[in-house]
């Protein structure tokens, strides 16, 4: 009856102990590890925000120029920063919290867009301005 009743207590105990763990899907755990894609916001879950792409280097960094830009046409304080997956970069916006995907492979045309309906009125009782960090 012992033995029964110490196995119980550490199986609920490893049950416990593991109900609060939380694991990134199999696509998000993929995409993180190709270093062609910025899949999370700080690049990987070590949190490093550091790619390990060749391509930009101490040597060729002062030739870099301007390829396009995109506006969001919000004009309050951008704080997040845009994810790249494949051949899209997902960009968002402060309030009113659109969603932008734009397509690399031709100039950042707007491959869809994601626009909420949100209340004005509720401006005025955020904190910090209506920034949004992601």
């Amino acid at each position: 009856m012992k033995r029964i009743l110490l196995a119980t207590a550490v199986a609920l105990g490893v049950a416990a102990g593991t109900a609060g763990y939380a694991q990134a899907n199999d696509s998000v755990t993929q995409a993180v590890s190709n270093s062609s894609n910025w899949a999370i916001q700080t690049g990987d879950y070590a949190n490093q925000r550091y790619s390990n792409l060749a391509q930009i280097n101490r040597d060729n960094v002062k030739d870099l120029q301007v390829a396009w830009t995109f506006s969001t046409g919000v004009l309050r304080g951008h704080e997040g920063s845009p994810l790249v997956i494949g051949n899209t970069m997902y960009v968002h916006t402060p309030f009113p919290n659109n969603v932008y995907a734009l397509d690399l492979d031709n100039d950042g045309a707007i491959k869809w867009r994601y626009e909420p309906k949100q209340d004005p009125d509720t401006i005025p009782v955020m904190c910090c301005d209506t920034v949004n960090r992601g």
